[in-house]
């Protein structure tokens, strides 16, 4: 899938907790390693997207845990 189909919201999920300061294996660490850092990387280069909806439910729980916690870097 290329960077032009690949949905917006994984890829934008995935570099804010980046910018948080969580690098691609933290991220997957804190999925409970359901993908691996490979992916969460192609996911912030909006390369692919979750394929499965539970992945993208762990992503955002991941995300509003980290929103509510950290300020940006």
């Amino acid at each position: 899938m290329d960077s032009e189909t690949a949905s917006p919201k994984a890829q934008q999920l995935v570099k804010q907790l980046m910018d948080r300061g969580l690098s691609p294996h933290q991220i997957a660490e804190e999925m409970d390693n359901r993908v691996s850092w490979r992916s969460i990387y192609r996911w912030a280069k909006g390369e692919h997207e979750p394929q499965q909806p539970a992945d993208m439910h762990a992503l955002e729980r991941v995300a509003a845990k980290y929103a509510a916690e950290t300020p940006v870097i």
